[in-house]
């Protein structure tokens, strides 16, 4: 377990850490061949290197070497492995003789960086500076050989940690041999650049790394992997989780946002605690972390943001089923709990059992998982059992989940089977169109003309005349077959995916009622009565006889020929079972009696593909009617 309060790695900035260069301009206290002691922080490796310029303005360090002999200097730097330094310094080189050969001029001037130098006044270059070591900068007198400095910049990493860095002509070959020659070097203005980093994130107490805690949990910053730094800056910011907008300046560390020392790792919670600042559930906040080596490395920044969610979530929601203009069911969920960063899980499951929410009973998901605290499912059917499952949960709430069942008819205002008859186009055979009053949203149209003796609507005698119909369905023009003064009734049902089959019947006659100015006859429709069959549900004058018990389902629907149905009910009351396609043909069907509260029947190969009614007429003389598919 942490501390409650910070850990810091290393309390005091030591040597053995990134630092600024001493005396990188090579300052002397005095000009001429007195050697290196006379400029601060610098030493010689070998001979007795010398300072030339003007004490107080510049100076700097001029060195020679021949026939492997000569001069070098060195400061003291803690390098470490693997990081990335910048070395900067001034160059010049020449020679001391005119026109010096090749051998001369590709002699190596060296910046190399070592362990354990030691200042020798004697002028015999030590093996181990050519020999070990890492090299910085290796190149020939001649490519900076001239009256002007030049200035070289290198990127360097040390492939293990080093304390120095060295400076050092050397020609190897014989200055008697090549006319007298010696090569001369010059450095000043040396720099390194440190590297300084910012790194950090978050854990937790067991020092699990994450970017969401649970309200009250200790949220740990961790910049372990930062280097270089001898001082950091941290600030806090916030905006509710979910939001896109700015975030919002809340609190500095400390006085003024600035400690001493490495980062380490923090205990924010109890560090911005004590300063009566608290992280509270619901918003997301960015940390803002600065780190720099003053006086060599202004600061180096950078961010990152966690969460802070609440612990608790409920499941629960409610719902509305809605006939959707299609014709068809849509269901729009919205949770009850809309708590900030808490995910929510949606999913409508088929079921084989009306009312249930088990997994045993489950068909499967349709269509796809939701999210979000409010979502919609559409395309849904009347003739399919269904259930909503939702679940909440997140990294501080265990899955959480309810189950609801959907109601499978869906009703709408201003749902009617309803239409009006017209009488027109009168000569030898009576034309009549039919025009059903309009829904509020799609539904299929059954028309359908049948005798209605003495105008009862009762009976089942179709006149057999095809109607003529508008391409949605909402008209059909009867035009043959149909003769005055003679009683017949229009059938009209209707059903979508939302509620059941429903129907209106009108008994009606075309009669003479006067003449018209040219002697012609003035022909009128006479209506007798109006007779409707619907979903008592629906909030319909509902005929005795025809009562339909939505609580009764019929499966498997659609159904293939030769298959059986089943139908739950109260089996010892039922006395027969018709079947009846939208024409008005029946058939009587044989069922048998599988339980109390089911029967089955067979739709054997006779009746063909299409949409059928299903009558169930009861011993108590009441009438359960069921669409059925037949594919």
């Amino acid at each position: 377990m942490k501390n409650l309060f910070t850990i810091i790695i290393f309390l005091i900035w030591s040597i053995s850490n990134a630092q600024c260069l001493t005396n990188g301009t090579l300052d002397a206290t005095s000009i001429g061949n007195n050697g290196i002691t006379s400029v601060q922080s610098w030493q010689g490796t070998h001979g007795s290197p010398s300072t030339s310029g003007v004490v107080n303005t510049n100076t700097w360090v001029w060195m020679w070497s021949h026939t492997n002999r000569g001069e070098g200097i060195f400061t003291n730097y803690n390098f470490v492995a693997n990081r990335t330094y910048q070395i900067s310094f001034d160059i010049r080189t020449d020679a001391n003789i005119n026109n010096p050969n090749n051998t001369v001029l590709n002699s190596w001037v060296y910046a190399k960086v070592f362990n354990n130098l030691t200042t020798n006044s004697s002028n015999a270059i030590p093996p181990a500076l050519l020999n070990s070591g890492q090299i910085v900068l290796q190149n020939t007198v001649s490519a900076y050989r001239g009256n002007n400095w030049t200035t070289v910049t290198i990127s360097f990493v040390p492939n293990q940690n080093y304390t120095q860095l060295c400076f050092f002509p050397a020609m190897t070959a014989s200055s008697a041999l090549n006319g007298r020659a010696q090569i001369e070097m010059e450095i000043d203005n040396v720099t390194i650049t440190p590297p300084v980093t910012s790194v950090f994130h978050f854990e937790d107490a067991s020092s699990n790394m994450k970017t969401d805690f649970c309200e009250g949990e200790d949220i740990f910053l961790n910049g372990t992997a930062s280097f270089g730094e001898n001082q950091y800056y941290l600030d806090i910011w916030r905006r509710p989780i979910g939001s896109t907008g700015a975030f919002q300046w809340q609190d500095k560390l400390g006085s003024n946002g600035w400690t001493s020392g490495q980062l380490g790792v923090l205990n924010l919670s109890s560090l911005f605690g004590s300063q009566g600042y608290n992280f509270i559930p619901g918003y997301e906040y960015e940390v803002k972390v600065a780190t720099s080596s003053s006086p060599c490395v202004g600061w180096v920044p950078s961010t990152h943001i966690f969460r802070v969610l609440s612990s608790n979530g409920s499941p629960a929601f409610t719902f509305n089923s809605f006939c959707a203009p299609n014709g068809t069911i849509s269901v729009t969920v919205t949770a009850t709990d809309t708590t900030v960063g808490l995910n929510h899980w949606w999913g409508l499951i088929e079921t084989s059992v009306a009312g249930s929410t088990t997994d045993a009973t489950s068909l499967g998901l349709v269509g796809s998982i939701q999210s979000g605290t409010t979502t919609t499912f559409t395309g849904l059917s009347k003739d399919k059992n269904y259930y909503i499952k939702h679940g909440v949960y997140n990294s501080c709430v265990s899955w959480r989940e309810l189950r609801i069942a959907l109601p499978q008819n869906v009703y709408w205002s201003g749902y009617t089977t309803n239409f009006s008859i017209n009488a027109s186009n009168i000569g030898n055979n009576v034309h009549v169109t039919a025009i059903a009053a309009s829904n509020p949203v799609f539904v299929s149209h059954h028309w359908s003309i049948s005798y209605a003796p003495n105008g009862s609507t009762t009976g089942n005698n179709p006149v057999g005349v095809t109607p003529t119909l508008s391409p949605d369905g909402m008209t059909a023009t009867f035009n043959s077959g149909l003769v005055i003064n003679t009683w017949y009734y229009i059938k009209h049902g209707t059903w979508n995916d939302c509620a059941p089959w429903g129907e209106t019947r009108k008994a009606f006659k075309v009669v003479i009622q006067g003449l018209l100015a040219n002697g012609e006859p003035e022909y009128a429709v006479q209506t007798k009565d109006v007779k409707q069959v619907e979903n008592i549900s629906l909030g319909k004058t509902t005929n005795k006889l025809e009562n339909i018990a939505t609580q009764e389902q019929l499966y498997p629907n659609p159904v293939k020929r030769d298959a059986f149905c089943s139908l739950t009910t109260d089996s010892k009351n039922v006395s027969k079972v018709v079947i009846a396609d939208l024409l008005g043909k029946t058939k009587t069907i044989l069922f048998s009696i599988k339980d109390t509260n089911t029967i089955t029947f067979q739709i054997d190969n006779s009746i063909t593909k299409g949409i059928y009614i299903v009558k169930i007429i009861k011993k108590d003389n009441t009438i359960t009617s069921k669409k059925l598919i037949v594919e």
